[in-house]
């Protein structure tokens, strides 16, 4: 594989296929692998690594993009500098010497110049502005840095775009670069003999010239491969055009194109990234797939085997993996994934795969990644590999319900877990103040549940301590009160009493009078008096506090219907007077609840309260109604009338 390799390289010179470097978050953790022997990887040593190892950045600097070259690599810091480190031969570095760096060192942009994205290519190196031009360095044999000239530069020189364009994005192939325009175009300069300028010549270009698309096509992204090129379309299509000698542009031939032509994707395919290698290609699918086309002699189509493809193959990502950004090195790939971690690829001659070994791969593995970080952006060099990481981090929250409970009462504690890398697993702990009160598994969803009974009265801090795995770190949440009180109870009372004065009898208004008190702990309203027979009850106030009573009023006019029958008053003396003319007494009672509404909404009912009144009635009108209404039929006693067949005898006593 070996000698294979150096023929290849010997023939073609080595290419560091590049487009505007992915953005990242701001970090100050970089991580580079692979071959070594000019200080790419930037660690300060020319020691191959097999496995990431962390770029010696500068105290206090932090990255958002990094882009991989043949031999030397760049980062785009927060604040719009760009670093360099590597092979300087051709002044690729841009600080002015042709000196080579084992750790990263600041190219020298002009005064005022912010960068926002970068790309590295063969030999030469470029920046994109904030006002949207290009400034070009290093190697300038083709006219790659584009000012006109081929003289090589050691520091940076403004490409000669076209008058009034603004450039989004760059890519820089082996000897070629690129640059899409803010109205969708995109412009090509420098080595030309595949027709990867794509202006319809293969003459060098020293300058932008214009891609002849299609009509009509909009450009959104941009990948320059060794010796071809590729676009990304509006639409989601890809384009290419270039050298084609292992169908690396996807048109089902070999054929060189000096103009676009679009890639022969599989049907409903949208593509949103792309990247070009040495002589392969890759695109990133809009459901996280990855396509892969042109040479595959170490595996770096991914698709199992080492057939080359000159229409694109499926990537047998592991099952459920979802890729959200792709990079081609020379003749290996990556792809970054959800959840953080680096795939890698093809050949790995010189560890550039990161798996810890130099064994060739023909489906995608994981790169080793220290413990505790998860990749955020990804670069292909040509025989190194390049990614920015964060720091993995947890976070737990904690709800609790109910938050006030009476003693006993079960409190349900709901911990849910997110990590910024890999899946959270394992035990969340329960803790009350300093007080360990239970634990729970996480399940699938982050989530982690415990029912506790054991809080004892008073004010409670609750916290949930994830306890983390190899991939996300402990967190423990904000604490979240609980208290646990005696809840008061709501009670009523009811007190009534008569206060007319007797005697009464039949046709007299009878007030009654009754005292509402509220004996419980909370506050009551809408306190009502019902009697089953006063008709309507008032109370003076209807909110009582704890400890509070209130006077309800009300009246009843006693009638027949109240004294019949009668229910005699033995222990008031019984019937008075003689003959026709005797008096009975009969009691009426009637009896009343009092109901309010308690803070919870909940009815609260008094006991029930009763009051007897003694009702004078005259027997002889009781006579006279038996006469009235049974004729023949004799009267018997004081409150009803029997047959005189004696079937029917009295059932109640004469007083």
């Amino acid at each position: 594989m070996l000698a294979t390799l150096v023929a290849a390289l010997c023939l073609t010179g080595l290419a560091a296929p590049s487009a505007s470097a992915q953005q990242s978050p701001p970090t100050d953790i970089a991580l580079a692998w692979g071959i070594n022997d000019f200080g790419q990887v930037g660690d300060g040593t020319t020691i191959q690594r097999d496995a990431p190892v962390n770029v010696h950045l500068p105290a206090g600097v932090e990255l958002i993009a990094v882009s991989g070259g043949e031999r030397h690599s760049l980062g785009l810091t927060s604040d719009g500098r760009v670093l360099a480190w590597g092979l300087n031969g051709q002044g690729e570095l841009g600080d002015g010497t042709r000196t080579d760096r084992l750790t990263p060192v600041e190219t020298l942009l002009p005064a005022g110049v912010h960068a926002t994205a970068i790309a590295a290519g063969g030999e030469h190196s470029m920046a994109l502005t904030s006002d949207g031009r290009v400034f070009a360095w290093g190697y300038n044999s083709s006219g790659q840095v584009g000012d006109g000239t081929t003289i090589n530069r050691l520091t940076p020189v403004e490409v000669h775009l076209p008058a009034g364009t603004q450039v989004t994005a760059i890519a820089a192939g082996l000897l070629h670069s690129m640059a899409l325009t803010s109205d969708g175009r995109v412009l090509a300069w420098g080595f030309n003999r595949y027709g990867q300028v794509g202006d319809g010549t293969t003459t060098d270009r020293l300058t932008p010239v214009e891609v002849h698309l299609p009509a009509g096509v909009q450009v959104t992204a941009i990948a320059a491969g060794d010796l071809h090129s590729l676009a990304l379309t509006s639409d989601g299509r890809v384009l290419a055009w270039g050298f084609n000698s292992s169908g690396q542009l996807g048109d089902g031939t070999t054929t060189d194109r000096l103009t676009p032509v679009e890639v022969h994707l599989p049907a409903g395919v949208q593509v949103t990234g792309i990247s070009g290698g040495d002589a392969h290609s890759l695109a990133l699918t809009s459901d996280g797939r990855v396509l892969a086309w042109g040479n595959n002699g170490f595996g770096q189509l991914g698709d199992g085997t080492t057939t080359t493809h000159l229409t694109p193959v499926e990537t047998l990502l592991p099952t459920g993996t979802q890729v959200t950004a792709v990079a081609a090195g020379g003749f290996h790939s990556l792809a970054l994934t959800s959840d953080g971690r680096v795939l890698a690829w093809g050949d790995n001659l010189f560890g550039q795969l990161g798996d810890g070994t130099t064994i060739e791969r023909l489906t995608p593995v994981e790169a080793l990644l220290p413990a505790g970080v998860h990749a955020t952006a990804i670069a292909g060099g040509y025989l190194h590999s390049l990614a920015l990481a964060v720091r993995a981090e947890s976070s737990t929250t904690l709800t609790a319900s109910p938050t006030t409970v009476a003693p006993g009462q079960p409190v349900t504690l709901t911990a849910h877990v997110t990590c910024t890398s890999g899946t959270p697993t394992g035990t969340v702990e329960f803790f009350d103040g300093n007080r360990f009160i239970g634990s729970a598994t996480l399940d699938a969803q982050g989530n982690a549940t415990f029912t506790t009974t054991s809080l004892g009265l008073g004010i409670h801090q609750i916290t949930a301590h994830y306890l983390g795995n190899a991939d996300c770190p402990a967190s423990v949440s904000e604490p979240v009160t609980v208290t646990v009180a005696v809840v008061p109870v709501a009670s009523l009372t009811l007190d009534k009493r008569v206060v007319s004065e007797g005697p009464f009898k039949v046709g007299d208004r009878v007030e009654y009078a009754y005292t509402v008190t509220n004996t419980g702990g909370v506050t009551l309203h809408d306190v009502t008096v019902t009697d089953d027979l006063v008709a309507r009850v008032t109370c003076d106030v209807t909110t009582l506090a704890p400890g509070a009573s209130t006077t309800c009023r009300g009246t009843h006019m006693i009638t027949r219907a109240d004294v019949t029958p009668c229910t005699s008053a033995k222990d008031r003396g019984g019937e008075k007077g003689h003959g026709r003319h005797r008096v009975m007494r009969c009691e009426v009672t009637n009896t009343a609840t009092a109901t309010a509404i308690g803070p919870d909404g909940a009815q609260v009912t008094s006991n029930e309260a009763s009051a007897t009144i003694i009702v004078k009635v005259e027997k002889e009108k009781e006579k006279e109604r038996c006469r009235k209404h049974h004729g023949h039929k004799k009267v018997y006693g004081g409150d009803r009338c029997d047959d005189h067949g004696g079937h029917h005898r009295r059932a109640a006593q004469q007083a």
